[in-house]
């Protein structure tokens, strides 16, 4: 009787095929050749076809966001004649006229506590809203179609309705009139017109908000809120305590791009104020806009300083909004 069992013919064969393979994989060296060869030309194949198909969007970002910043940049060192022809390189004589002007500081602090107002505004009211929308209450599905379909509506035809209803002349000012009370300006008083351009800026953006917020809102865990309502806890604790730090995501995102929207605000200040009365609704966006094109102007060496301060600008205060924000977020 034999001690061990023989190897079954297959069984052999298949060990010497794959020691076959090995030995051809690999050199005495341990270079790898044929196999190794093939991956690696495939790996390369892959890396190219992968940078070919970015080239089309690289060219876009060249042309239309790397080309026109440099020469942005390069503009804001020059000066400009009459015509706006650039006139010689003056270095940083353009920044220096801008931040010696103090009706810069103004417009700044105005930017600033613009994009604040607009920021805590659309969060304060998109949440309210959105946990309104997420009830189960009948029809409340038809309200939430309407609420969200504002994010169809341009800022300039949302502009030109609210002109028409805060006009001098418009709707709520002539039921006013007929009340006898003496009508407000809401567009042509300093002490209404900014808050009414920052009123239109949070209705503007507030679609697309609540859309992020009832899906935000939709996606918590029902089962944490039944827990809790089990522990006696009512709602308004529940909203505050559990849902908010929930979708705190959601909200970090609308609070850095609708920052960053408000600071870029013009149509609406264009069609509703002009920036005015006085320069109590001028942005620096709205700044540059006057200093390049308005009332015949074409100091586009200081609008493109102008727009440099504005990135720089944008760039400081998303940075402070990762810095002291993100960390308060729980993903």
């Amino acid at each position: 009787m034999a001690l061990g069992k023989a190897m079954p013919e297959p069984e052999k064969e298949r060990k010497r095929e794959m020691a076959s393979s090995t030995h051809l994989s690999q050199s005495p060296h341990g270079a790898k050749t044929h196999g190794g060869r093939t991956a690696n030309v495939l790996v390369a194949k892959n890396r190219l076809t992968g940078a070919v198909m970015l080239v089309p969007a690289l060219a876009l970002l060249v042309v239309f966001v790397f080309g026109p910043l440099v020469r942005v940049v390069m503009m804001s060192m020059q000066g400009t004649d009459i015509f706006g022809s650039p006139s010689g390189f003056i270095g940083l004589e353009n920044y220096r006229t801008v931040f010696t002007d103090p009706a810069f500081v103004k417009v700044l602090i105005q930017t600033f506590l613009y994009a604040v107002l607009v920021v805590a505004g659309r969060i304060a009211l998109g949440v309210l809203l959105a946990i309104l929308l997420t009830r189960h209450i009948m029809g409340i599905k038809i309200l939430r179609v309407a609420m969200t379909s504002i994010v169809s509506v341009s800022v300039a035809a949302a502009s030109l309705g609210f002109l028409a209803l805060f006009g001098s002349s418009g709707v709520i000012n002539s039921i006013i009139e007929k009340l006898g009370i003496r009508p407000v300006g809401f567009l042509t008083d300093a002490k209404w017109a900014f808050f009414t351009v920052t009123l239109v800026t949070i209705w503007t953006g507030l679609g697309f908000a609540l859309i992020l917020l009832c899906a935000a809102i939709d996606g918590v865990d029902q089962e944490i809120l039944e827990a809790a309502r089990i522990d006696g806890a009512n709602e308004a604790r529940i909203q505050w305590s559990i849902v908010l730090p929930l979708i705190t995501p959601t909200l970090f995102y609308i609070a850095v791009t609708t920052c960053i929207e408000a600071l870029q605000a013009f149509a609406q200040i264009n069609i509703l104020t002009k920036g005015g009365p006085g320069q109590a609704t001028t942005t620096i966006t709205y700044n540059i806009y006057t200093t390049a094109f308005n009332a015949g102007s074409a100091n586009f060496g200081i609008a493109s300083a102008l727009g440099i301060v504005l990135f720089l600008f944008v760039f400081v205060l998303t940075l402070l909004q990762f810095r002291f924000l993100e960390g308060k977020v729980n993903y």
